[in-house]
């Protein structure tokens, strides 16, 4: 059984079926998108992208997580996770919290990591362990 790491509100799913071509300047909001057909303009969402082996998206995105089995041409921006799968190709720039890619998986383009903020240490441990060092 597979994993399924995206999770997926009933209220807040657009689905593009396969075999449909959608022209738009911009899909935004929360929730879920999933791609099986094409889509041409940008997306900005909150929740998780979701393009399937099928799916095509000629735009950039902004997302909180990103799932690609098909393909994106065009730069992304993930607030979290960005997985690139076995059959997924990506064709523009990458800035993500982190990116996971599977053997066979396709990048074209550039990648920055977001840094992310260090943990906060109201004890002072890290002091601690510094100062123990030769």
């Amino acid at each position: 059984m597979k994993k399924k790491y995206y999770q997926e509100s009933a209220a807040a799913v657009i689905i593009i079926g396969k075999g449909m071509r959608v022209d738009a300047e911009l899909i935004s909001g929360k929730g879920t998108v999933r791609i099986e057909g094409e889509y041409f303009g940008e997306i900005k969402i909150e929740g998780d992208l979701i393009i399937e082996k099928s799916g095509q998206v000629y735009g950039n995105v902004s997302t909180g997580s990103a799932y690609i089995s098909g393909s994106i041409a065009g730069n992304i921006r993930c607030a979290d996770l960005l997985h690139i799968k076995t059959t997924g190709t990506l064709k523009g720039d990458i800035e993500c919290a982190a990116v996971l890619m599977d053997e066979g998986a396709v990048f074209i383009g550039y990648s920055r990591m977001k840094e992310i903020a260090p943990e906060p240490d109201p004890l002072g441990i890290q002091d601690i362990i510094d100062d123990d060092r030769p």
